[in-house]
């Protein structure tokens, strides 16, 4: 058996353009910028981002949909997050699969994060979902 880990520590990313991700992460998804000289980063979530700058050896990688980050969101913050994405610009897609309600969005470099509203039980769960009419899925990369 492997001894155990602690927490979830950060994650890294790739960006093509340093400034315009961190005011992405900190002025639209509400992200507290790390004060120090190198790697830039943000907390997001309770989570360390740490951005890299592309160059020769390295370039932004997201990958699929399937490949993406989930933060946990408060039902009645689900509302305020799709207005306020909205309000940014920033297109997204709305699912649903099991226990849960999501908001998919990506960041500027094509990164895949999904805001997560997590039900009790299913009961709970399917009447929100038809409440608001939304489409459940069980790969979200499938209906996009």
């Amino acid at each position: 058996m492997a001894p155990p880990v602690q927490s979830f520590e950060h994650w890294t990313l790739v960006t093509s353009d340093l400034a315009r991700s961190k005011r992405f992460y900190v002025d639209v998804l509400g992200a507290a910028p790390i004060e120090r000289e190198f790697p830039p980063g943000v907390v997001f979530g309770g989570t360390t981002i740490d951005l890299f700058s592309a160059n020769e050896e390295q370039h932004p990688e997201p990958g699929s949909l399937g490949q993406h980050h989930a933060y946990g969101i408060r039902l009645e913050d689900f509302d305020p997050w799709v207005q306020h994405l909205k309000t940014h610009d920033v297109p997204i897609f709305i699912g649903s699969h099991s226990r849960h309600i999501s908001i998919y969005l990506e960041d500027p470099d094509g990164y895949h994060f999904e805001l997560v509203v997590r039900f009790k039980s299913r009961e709970e769960a399917q009447a929100e979902i038809q409440r608001r009419g939304i489409k459940s899925y069980r790969n979200p990369a499938a209906a996009v």
